[in-house]
């Protein structure tokens, strides 16, 4: 068979080009055509760059890092979860939720902005901020980047809005009860000063709630919103890729309601629906209700925590998933 393995990353552990070029190995029967995606978070740059360049920033902590430009096309990628993504600094336990800042992807934008690209892409996911953008918008407006004075898109994993992002993502990134709601309500006052400052009311526009909130600082400093699936998904030509394999074979880290709108997941499922083609979903860990709406929509669902155990899927994914792979498809 043709196989297309289109895989997202599994966030922290194993990234989607190694779990290409892992069932590539070991899926020796068969024709893997490996296609890597991603949604805007983590390997954003990864998946679409041709050429990269690295630039030093800070963290969502304010702590020094590197972060790798990509460019392709005369359009320059940024990954903001590569500066302030939560992964970087140790996921939930290692963030301070009301602290957390991004400031950091304003280094990247200038630098991007300093090559004179065709367009600037930022990828928004993954991020350890709730602090709706401020921080990027306070660094851009000193550096004179607002409004951006390049062609300016943020790619977006998710639907929700600004106002929302606190309550919705607050708990992931290591938000108390407490945190969420001083967080809500510095979003609110947040959205009125930019409707106030830039005539943007950030909370009628799907999306500004990505990031925590930089999805609607973006669209306020000049930026288009996009899907960052669908950015992605029309740079690699999925849907040719989709068309000529018998089955396709994805995944991602956590399988929930979120994985199904704006996702990878989500949408090589609807993708590979349209062409009636049969889909395997691994994952490491999996929602019950989720996995059984898959399954139901006709596809397999294989989870690694359920058939190796929570801890040693963390510590060899790249082999599990293998593993899992094989032995349905032999």
């Amino acid at each position: 068979m043709r196989v297309l393995a289109a895989f997202d990353s599994f966030k922290g552990t194993v990234s989607a080009p190694a779990i290409g070029r892992q069932l590539t190995k070991v899926l020796i029967a068969h024709e893997v055509v490996a296609c890597p995606l991603s949604d805007g978070g983590e390997g954003f740059v990864d998946v679409l760059a041709e050429q990269w360049e690295e630039v030093e920033a800070v963290d969502a902590l304010g702590r020094p890092c590197s972060a790798k430009l990509g460019i392709r096309d005369d359009i320059v990628i940024i990954e903001a979860a590569q500066v302030i993504g939560l992964a970087m600094i140790g996921g939930a336990a290692g963030n301070d939720p009301v602290r957390a800042d991004s400031s950091g992807v304003t280094t990247l934008l200038e630098s991007a902005v300093r090559m004179r690209p065709r367009a600037v892409l930022v990828g928004c996911g993954g991020s350890a901020t709730t602090d709706g953008g401020i921080g990027l918008v306070r660094s851009a407006e000193q550096r004179g980047l607002v409004p951006c004075p390049v062609p300016l898109r943020a790619a977006l994993d998710v639907r929700t809005v600004f106002t929302q992002a606190a309550r919705v993502f607050g708990p992931q990134k290591g938000a108390s009860e407490l945190e969420v709601r001083l967080l809500s309500v510095r979003l609110e006052a947040l959205r009125r000063w930019y409707q106030r400052r830039y005539g943007v009311d950030v909370d009628r526009h799907p999306g500004t709630g990505a990031a925590g909130g930089l999805g609607g600082a973006l669209l306020v400093i000049g930026g288009a919103l996009t899907s960052g699936f669908g950015e992605v998904a029309e740079r690699v030509g999925l849907d040719e890729r989709i068309r000529a394999a018998d089955v396709v074979v994805t995944g991602e880290g956590c399988l929930d309601a979120t994985s199904l709108v704006g996702k990878v997941v989500g949408g090589v499922l609807e993708r590979a629906e349209h062409f009636d083609k049969p889909v395997i979903v691994v994952v490491g860990s999996a929602s019950d209700a989720t996995a059984r709406h898959v399954r139901e929509r006709g596809h397999k669902v294989l989870v690694l925590a359920e058939h190796f155990g929570y801890e040693r899927s963390l510590g060899t994914p790249l082999d599990l998933i293998a593993e899992l792979v094989v032995s349905v498809l032999g």
